[in-house]
């Protein structure tokens, strides 16, 4: 059932398993949300189709249509949609999967339920300020990043980024040009110090990087510093984008 009470923010519970589903419910509305769960992946796109909670809260391995499935169709048409994934799955690959087709956030189970709702509010937060930052325009090469409107545009044509990717694309810019580490992107986009082998900060600069590096234009933007970090720079391509299309 879709919350009907339009003070609350609202998040969608995707999960099989009766039990987790409902704990988590519980626990949400203690925190002071709505929720409305879904217990395999068709009727959770069905619901989103028709309706658009605060946050999505979803487990991988589900019937009829899997976690991965759901983050990457629901991305096509929710860019800005928190989502924060739930799974037992132990590969890496299969986790780093779902940050690279547009988690925000994921946990491991068994996890606390306490933990998972502050990961809830952390990413609607995320949102937040995206929408709320004071306004500023920055370009190089055929880039241009309009904090205003919140649009990015590639030689022209709009990329369509998450708010993580925003931010992260936002970051680097103010930095022009000067390497970040892992760690300091890490604090500044999720908080805290950047855990032991943590792969967040590469996954998402390589989704960054397939919008505003391999799409429309003549440079590449997100540069590696090796053993080092990031750096925002326009670097020409060796084809460029107008020599290719002729």
């Amino acid at each position: 059932m879709v919350p009907d009470d339009p003070g609350r923010r609202t998040v969608l519970i995707v999960e099989d398993d009766e039990s987790t589903a409902n704990a988590l419910a519980y626990h949400l509305s203690k925190a002071g949300f709505g929720t409305s769960i879904s217990r395999d992946g068709l009727a959770a796109i069905t619901t989103l189709k028709g309706w658009r909670p605060d946050a999505l809260v979803l487990d991988l391995m589900l019937p009829h249509v899997d976690g991965w499935s759901i983050i990457e169709e629901v991305r096509k048409w929710a860019p800005t949609l928190p989502i924060v994934v739930m799974t037992a799955r132990q590969e890496e690959s299969e986790r780093l999967r779902a940050l690279r087709l547009g988690a925000d956030d994921l946990l491991r189970k068994p996890f606390s339920a306490r933990e998972m709702v502050a990961r809830i509010e952390a990413a609607m937060r995320r949102v937040e300020i995206s929408a709320d930052e004071p306004e500023g325009m920055a370009s190089m090469g055929d880039l241009e990043i309009d904090r205003a409107r919140l649009v990015v545009t590639v030689g022209g044509e709009v990329a369509k980024l998450t708010p993580l990717e925003t931010k992260l694309l936002w970051i680097l810019a103010e930095e022009q040009g000067r390497t970040l580490t892992r760690e300091q992107i890490f604090e500044r986009i999720w908080g805290g110090e950047r855990p032991d082998g943590d792969r967040s900060v590469d996954v998402l600069v390589r989704r960054l990087r397939r919008k505003v590096d391999e799409g429309a234009g003549n440079y590449t933007y997100i540069q590696t510093e090796l053993r080092k970090g990031y750096r925002l720079a326009a670097v020409p391509r060796a084809f460029p984008l107008s020599n290719r299309r002729r």
